[in-house]
């Protein structure tokens, strides 16, 4: 009896043994699975924010806004302060829309959109490039699209940006001293109508009752921040606001540019004296054309050329 009880307990401890295995597979197993799947899910992660960042950078628009002389005027007696309030400017802005000249072609833009027309519509042309009779064919510039926005900024007179603002106090206690120091007047201040504290940022917007305060402010270019005997200078500067307005996508084709090909097995690879018997050619009305402002043309390398609206 004791021997048989010995076989039993041994055939217990080997079931357990062999499920303690199973689950140590099954264990190593599920692992396995996991870390499998972590990893597919790291490159599809990896995938969206590729696509993500392309979509950000062909959805970005990189546009220099033109130099502008501007003239302020303002009346000599306003009716009151708060009518002057702010200084806004907005000016149109239209993105230039780049076309690329192939090996052959040639780009003519002629004085007047009659001309163009014409020239389009009569299609082929026999030009005479110095000893050789090169057959051109005419066609319209397709084009791209471009945008064209508004940019509006403006210049509060009311409100000052403060920004190098010391970590040293609560937020909302930070709020109060602010609103404290720019209300004393032996600095420069006034009356504060709000502050607005970003402790992460440690910037503020601070807005004054009544005009004329924030200009004499930021005459000083930095202000006397006391905080617990302690003397910080803060950064101010104006107050800007800056967006864009009737942003719209346009596109079509030059009315007074013309595309002219065939020059492909020109052996010329003088592309200025080329452009100078295409000019020549396109000026005289009995060939259709009229008078010319610029030729381009690509006997080699292609060239990019830009569209203004």
């Amino acid at each position: 009896m004791a021997a048989d009880e010995d076989n039993k307990e041994q055939v217990l401890k080997e079931c357990e043994q062999a499920e303690e295995v199973m689950k140590d597979k099954q264990n190593q197993k599920s692992v396995s699975e996991i870390i499998k799947e972590n990893i597919q899910l790291k490159k599809e992660i990896q995938k969206l924010e590729a696509e993500l960042q392309e979509t950000t950078r062909t959805s970005q628009i990189n546009e220099d806004i033109p130099e502008t002389k501007i003239k302020f005027t303002s009346v000599e007696n306003p009716e009151s302060d708060s009518e002057f309030s702010d200084i806004s400017y907005s000016c149109q802005v239209s993105s230039k829309v780049p076309y690329e000249l192939q090996k052959g072609q040639a780009l003519i833009t002629f004085e007047k959109e009659e001309v163009a027309q014409n020239v389009i519509k009569m299609a082929r042309h026999l030009v005479q490039v110095q000893n050789e009779n090169v057959m051109l064919m005419a066609n319209p510039v397709p084009l791209n699209s471009g945008v064209r926005f508004q940019v509006y900024v403006g210049v509060s007179k009311m409100k000052i940006s403060v920004t190098d603002i010391p970590d040293e106090l609560p937020e909302s206690q930070m709020r109060d001293k602010l609103e404290l120091s720019f209300s004393k007047s032996r600095n420069g201040g006034g009356e504060v109508e709000c502050v607005e504290y970003d402790k992460q940022t440690r910037s503020a917007l601070v807005t004054f009752v009544e005009s004329g305060v924030a200009d004499k402010i930021l005459k000083m270019k930095d202000y006397p921040l006391y905080i617990n005997q302690n003397c910080y200078r803060v950064t101010v500067s104006p107050y800007t606001e800056t967006h864009l307005k009737k942003f719209q996508v346009f596109s079509g084709v030059s009315k007074r540019t013309v595309l002219l090909t065939g020059l492909k097995d020109l052996q010329m690879t003088d592309e200025e004296t080329v452009e100078d018997f295409i000019s020549i050619h396109f000026q005289r009305e009995k060939n259709g054309g009229g008078e010319v402002e610029v030729v381009k043309c690509s006997l080699g390398q292609p060239h990019t050329a830009y569209f203004e609206e």
